[in-house]
């Protein structure tokens, strides 16, 4: 028998958009640009990844749970590797990932060795277009999707627009949000779970006035039913929730955003209204405070000190309302912090609570009938407009006949602007727009400090004052 000779060689990387399913032996030289664990931890855990070759091609890759103890402390998201021999398996679940046709899962000779590779690329997000996902179809690389069986995940980035609805239990928690992306299309958000509190706790801990945009990765699309609109959400493990992060994605859309119209400054007018209605969101009608700077407090009893620098004995009770204003058929939601609410109703919340409590009532959430003192007041009011939060804030109000009748006669009812100097400034005879901005934790504080400059007095019917596109 004769033997050729031949030289033995190394095998040479196989490509990624080359992998048909016709063999196993394979050899990949990737990086893992996204990495995530699903099941119990020590129990049923498994690793679902995403790698990335030299091309720029993506694959689902699967380490199962009797795979992953030996190779869990290898496996890093970003690092570059070599691995060899895979389960080559058809990508036609119900979720996927990537649009390749297969998928592969490690096996008991699956080999990973690190491998420094700078050359690799790094993750490329596919954001997927609202309008598309709205219409109920879009294209993942050649295939056309129309929400049949397939669960579509893709990476979704917008604007907050609206925080429509939060719930946080022992059972259920989530948030609801409305998404804007750069052409001004709107689109409904929901955050679950984990990623509802990362959100929550981000919106309680933010500082600066900046729009909040948000990088969703692996976001799961939902079809329309009904009346229910198309939405997106999180992956139950997949996705990864970036909320104004430092990454380029964010930086650029963050610039882009800025030459568009439907990002509009915030302002303050004057107007009048009529309180028609309290309303209850998922908001109290107060909060605990510090006694001198107005800022939130922990609900306790024993001393503490705010970092204003003030020690209290305890918490102090403020006001926060939320109501609906009324005039000429025109409605909006007003929010009334403390000082203006303790003016109308007459009474502290401190006051109301500890008469509350008196007559049984000690449940804290639990809204005060003395609230309905406020239905019914026709009043004029001079309002901070928040285009990001879709609200207005009560920086002031008269309930003097005379003045009412001064913002009536710079309300014509033609769709017409009037701006008004300082001096006509019915309110407070002085200019209006404060030249800083506060927060809204802080604006009954701050109000005392504010500087003042010229202001433009909204003549629009009030309805324009939550318009904002």
């Amino acid at each position: 028998m004769e033997v050729c000779d031949y030289k033995v060689m190394a095998r040479v990387a196989d490509k990624i958009k080359l992998i048909d399913g016709s063999r196993e032996t394979l050899k990949l030289s990737v990086r893992i640009t996204d990495l995530w664990f699903i099941g119990i931890l020590g129990k049923t855990e498994q690793a679902e990844m995403v790698v990335v070759d030299s091309d720029g091609d993506e694959i689902h890759v699967v380490c199962k749970q009797d795979q992953l103890k030996s190779r869990k402390a290898d496996l890093k998201e970003n690092l570059t590797y070599v691995m060899h021999n895979f389960k080559v398996i058809k990508n036609d679940g119900k979720f996927r990932v990537c649009d390749h046709e297969y998928k592969l899962y490690f096996i008991g000779v699956t080999v990973v060795s690190l491998c420094d590779m700078e050359q690799l690329p790094f993750r490329k997000f596919r954001f997927v277009d609202f309008s598309s996902v709205i219409a109920g179809h879009f294209k993942i690389g050649l295939l056309v999707v129309r929400y049949v069986y397939l669960v579509v995940v893709l990476d979704v980035i917008g604007v907050i627009d609206e925080v429509v609805f939060r719930y946080v239990s022992s059972k259920n928690t989530r948030v609801v949000l409305n998404l804007k992306d750069l052409s001004g299309q709107v689109l409904s958000y929901t955050l679950w779970e984990n990623y509802c509190l990362q959100f929550l706790s981000y919106l309680n801990d933010i500082e600066d006035e900046r729009p909040i945009v948000i990088l969703l990765t692996h976001a799961r699309i939902k079809e329309a039913q009904g009346s229910y609109l198309a939405s997106v959400s999180n992956s139950f493990k997949a996705s990864k929730l970036m909320i104004n992060d430092l990454v380029l994605e964010i930086q650029e859309f963050r610039e882009r955003k800025s030459n568009v119209s439907f990002f509009k400054q915030e302002f303050v007018c004057v107007t009048v209204a009529k309180i028609t209605t309290i309303v209850m969101d998922n908001y109290s009608w107060c909060y605990p405070a510090c006694g001198q700077c107005y800022k939130k407090a922990d609900m306790q009893t024993v001393l503490f000190t705010c970092p204003c620098g003030k020690e209290n004995d305890q918490p102090v009770l403020r006001y926060r309302v939320e109501v609906m204003v009324n005039h000429k058929g025109e409605q909006t939601k007003f929010l009334i912090w403390d000082h203006e609410c303790a003016q109308l109703i007459g009474q502290t919340a401190d006051e109301v609570n500890r008469l509350k409590i008196e007559d049984g009532d000690v449940d804290l959430n639990a809204s005060p009938q003395v609230l309905d003192r406020l239905l019914g007041c026709f009043l004029a009011f001079k309002v901070k407009v928040q285009p990001r939060f879709r609200n207005s804030v009560v920086l002031k109000y008269s309930d003097e006949s005379d003045l009412i009748n001064v913002v009536l006669d710079m309300i014509p009812d033609s769709e017409q602007s009037v701006s008004v100097i300082g001096d006509h400034d019915p309110l407070l005879k002085i200019p209006l727009t404060p030249t800083k901005c506060v927060s809204s934790n802080e604006l009954d504080n701050e109000r005392k400090n504010f500087q003042i400059s010229p202001a433009e007095v909204s003549s629009n019917k009030l309805a324009k004052h939550s318009q904002l596109e």
